[in-house]
């Protein structure tokens, strides 16, 4: 007897429980992905997101971000995340494309991009080498920064971003 009551209390305990998101799970929260393919804009570097198809391969996982900076677009990074995109072997000198989601929608898009690259790009960059050896991702309009005349939509303050950041205590005081 004791032991059906015991079952019949953690069964009532165990169906009252909420299911837990891990943020290990792709698709939640802020995350990097590579992209698998895509089309430009003209002869461009300037990706077209509605022809995005997302890897499966997340590059940075919500987890994996400790806070943004909305006045700086700086994203703060564990020194782990840090310590990988830091390798040399795996960044390509021209860009390797990427997209920020949030729960798997695209945000933006733009290209991991080397600050060693002699070669410009008028789309979103992100330097993954660690120079500064604080873990910050910087998100920039292009590379080596905007060109006059150009344009690029800038959606790296989009709300739905900072919303997530703000309910996390993700984002950094202004």
């Amino acid at each position: 007897m004791k032991r059906l009551t015991v079952i019949f209390f953690l069964i009532i305990i165990f169906s009252g429980c909420e299911n837990y998101k891990s943020p290990r799970q792709s698709g939640y929260g802020i995350e990097f992905y590579m992209i698998r393919d895509f089309e430009k804009i003209g002869y461009t570097s300037k990706i077209l997101n509605s022809s995005v198809t997302l890897s499966d391969s997340v590059r940075i996982y919500y987890d994996e971000i400790l806070s943004y900076n909305d006045e700086t677009y700086t994203f703060t990074i564990t020194k782990g995340k840090a310590d990988l995109l830091n390798d040399f072997q795996n960044n390509h000198i021209h860009g390797t494309p990427f997209a920020l989601t949030v729960d798997k929608q695209i945000i933006y898009t733009g290209y991991f991009w080397c600050g060693f690259s002699s070669a410009s790009v008028d789309w979103i960059t992100i330097d993954p080498l660690n120079y500064s050896g604080r873990n910050e991702l910087r998100v920039n309009l292009g590379y080596p920064g905007l060109f006059e005349g150009d344009y690029i939509p800038d959606n790296r303050n989009d709300y739905r971003i900072l919303d997530i950041l703000r309910r996390d205590s993700k984002l950094s005081k202004r």
